[in-house]
């Protein structure tokens, strides 16, 4: 009889770091650790945090407390109690070693180096940049665990810091370290952290999301636990031992995916039914055999059976992906939305949940967890894998938002190529401007598996763009024909009409209709047949619209103000007016009006004669 484990879950279903963590009253695991504690409380003695409380009760024991329970590592704890005491109380480096001689003294002394900031800056730079070039240049685990703990007690009482610092502090702590953590593959680490931080980063955003996803129905206890038995069930039947649990994904990660989704056209901003790794069934096998994980498969597949999402399956058992192994499937349920299934061996598991931190307790390999940091030249701090390229940097400075605005890249102040390698230490500069470097497929063969699946968001986003101005272009004859320039001004008067329109036609909105328009997947045909069956016709609108455009040069005070008065002293009704300048200066105005006779549009198009050779004007009339 197989032997399965079950978590159900309660009223909370998200994890938390008191779930995980004792973090009460320190306890010392050797005579080490406890003098190191009482050495630290005397040098910090009188040193309060903003809250007012003991800077070394609260925060140094903090986060020796965190790395203690997580590696049970001596020199680990000992350089986390006294991470601060260099930088902080003007202690030395030997002063450490006097304490702790021999090996361990060494040990605590290199851990607290690299993770200590340098009192004065050096050679003109900033005292951030030579404190972030100098912990750079050390990758050992120690450092990068303890920075990650210190930051995470940082953004925990990030409300007593002054508003004007909260922002930058929360954004680092998500681009830096978050990212840090996801290369260690910390996942519930990173979850944590991006949290905490996500409120003072994006306060208005945050609230929508925790908002949305705290009313989702799949975050409920019942329709969890029930498919946790449902899971168990299964892996009973295929009999195997194992464990079923469920992961919910933090609310940035959750954000992330779903914009992600978004430009994808897969999903809308206020929707995450389609993410299916809001809830994540975790089907652990007692056993470290592959092939179990693929005969649970084709048992869950079945349980599954109409729900099963064919199109979404990943198979990171045969190529993982950064230290994490599972086989994933995605299900659909009506009134609920997807799910995401994953199977994993005991130890596969461990390394996807803790990543670098398992492994270090279980004695299993980290060489394949080597961050490499880099920097910014205010003083950011990001992290990427090692043999990154300067493609990677970019992506890790700001996700996807430079990938496609890059003119040049400056690494330690000299221009370089996208594919060249990065360094611990760098300083790397995006500088954007005109002429910028249009992403390719070509891009994919030097980027990491991260950067990567950034770049073809950026390709697929840039293909449905040329796509809908295509789409633009073709149908603009035939709405002419009706008196209209752009769909847009029929959605802002008549959006009834466009919403039956986008029904009819299956698009969600206008951007996917005219991308559907551009790629073939609508013919003009039948956007003329559905024009009709909707009422957007020239009898049913009985719409004019002027549309007049120019370059920067025509771009002059008063030419709007100029068309609209004209309008008016010939008696026509103005329904709506839309007024663009564009970057380069030159404009666009739109100006649609009850149907214009004849004689209107010719006393139009007289008065502007004088400017015909600087812009361009055009009249959609009814006839």
């Amino acid at each position: 009889m197989s032997m399965i484990k079950t978590n159900p879950v309660g009223k909370q279903v998200r994890s938390t770091l008191e779930d995980y963590f004792h973090l009460g009253k320190f306890v010392a695991r050797s005579k080490n650790v406890q003098r190191a504690y009482d050495w630290g409380k005397e040098v910090h003695k009188g040193q309060m945090r903003l809250s007012g409380e003991s800077y070394f009760e609260n925060h140094c024991v903090w986060v020796a407390n965190v790395v203690d329970q997580l590696v049970q590592n001596e020199a680990w704890t000992i350089a986390a109690l006294l991470h601060d005491a260099i930088e902080d109380q003007d202690k030395t480096l030997d002063d450490l070693k006097t304490l702790f001689p021999g090996q361990l003294g060494e040990q605590v002394a290199h851990i607290v180096n690299g993770t200590t900031k340098l009192i004065t800056s050096r050679g003109g730079r900033s005292k951030e940049i030579e404190t972030l070039r100098k912990i750079a240049s050390f990758q050992d685990p120690a450092i990068f665990i303890i920075k990650l703990a210190d930051r995470m007690h940082n953004m925990i009482t990030l409300n007593y810091m002054p508003k004007y610092k909260q922002v930058p502090k929360a954004e680092e702590a998500i681009r830096a370290y978050g990212r840090l953590a996801g290369i260690l593959n910390c996942y519930r680490w990173r979850c944590w952290l991006e949290d905490l931080a996500f409120p003072y980063y994006q306060p208005e955003t945050y609230t929508n999301v925790k908002k949305l996803l705290d009313a989702d129905p799949r975050l409920t206890p019942d329709f969890i636990n029930t498919l946790i038995e449902k899971f168990a069930g299964v892996m009973e039947r295929e009999g195997l031992n194992g464990e079923v649990s469920v992961e919910i994904n933090g609310y940035w990660r959750s954000w992330i995916k779903l914009k992600e989704l978004a430009r994808a056209r897969r999903t809308s901003l206020d929707h995450f039914g389609n993410v299916e790794d809001i809830v994540s069934f975790r089907l652990t096998i007692d056993t470290d055999d592959d092939r179990d994980c693929y005969k649970l498969l084709a048992g869950v597949n079945s349980f599954l059976g109409s729900y099963l999402v064919h199109t979404d399956f990943d198979d990171y058992i045969a190529v993982g992906q950064n230290g994490y192994q599972a086989l994933q499937v995605t299900g659909w349920f009506e009134n609920y939305g997807a799910i995401e299934v994953a199977i994993a061996t005991r130890n596969m598991e461990g390394e996807n949940m803790w990543g670098i931190v398992y492994n270090l307790t279980h004695d299993r390999p980290i060489d394949h967890y080597k961050p490499i940091t880099i920097l910014t030249p205010t003083g950011g701090l990001r992290f990427v894998e090692e043999g990154a390229t300067v493609l990677d940097a970019v992506a890790s400075i700001q996700g996807d938002y430079f990938l496609d605005k890059v003119t040049t890249v400056e690494v330690n102040g000299s221009l370089v190529k996208l594919s060249d390698h990065i360094r611990p230490g760098d300083v790397v500069e995006v500088i954007t401007g005109d002429q910028r470097l249009e992403p390719n497929k070509d891009w994919l063969s030097f980027s990491s598996p991260t950067t990567a699946s950034l770049i073809r968001n950026v390709l697929i986003n840039q293909e449905l763009k040329r796509e809908a101005e295509m789409g633009r272009q073709i149908i603009h004859p035939i709405l002419f024909n009706q008196g209209i320039v752009a769909l847009e001004d029929v959605q802002a008067l008549e959006p009834e009409k466009v919403d039956r329109l986008m029904g009819l036609l299956a698009s969600p909105n206008l951007e996917d209709f005219y991308a559907a328009v551009g790629g073939g997947a609508i013919s003009t045909s039948d956007f003329k047949e559905k024009l009709e069956k909707v009422h957007i016709t020239k009898n049913e609108l009985e719409w004019s619209t002027i549309h007049l455009s120019g370059p920067s040069r025509s771009n002059r005070p008063g030419v709007m103000a100029r068309l609209v008065g004209m309008i008016w002293e010939i008696g026509g009704n103005i329904l709506r007016i839309v007024n663009n300048t564009y970057p380069n200066g030159s404009f666009d105005i739109r100006i649609v009006t009850h149907k214009l006779s004849t004689e209107q549009k010719d006393i139009i198009d007289t008065s502007l004669n004088s400017m015909k050779d600087q812009v361009d004007l055009q009249i959609a009339e009814v006839t």
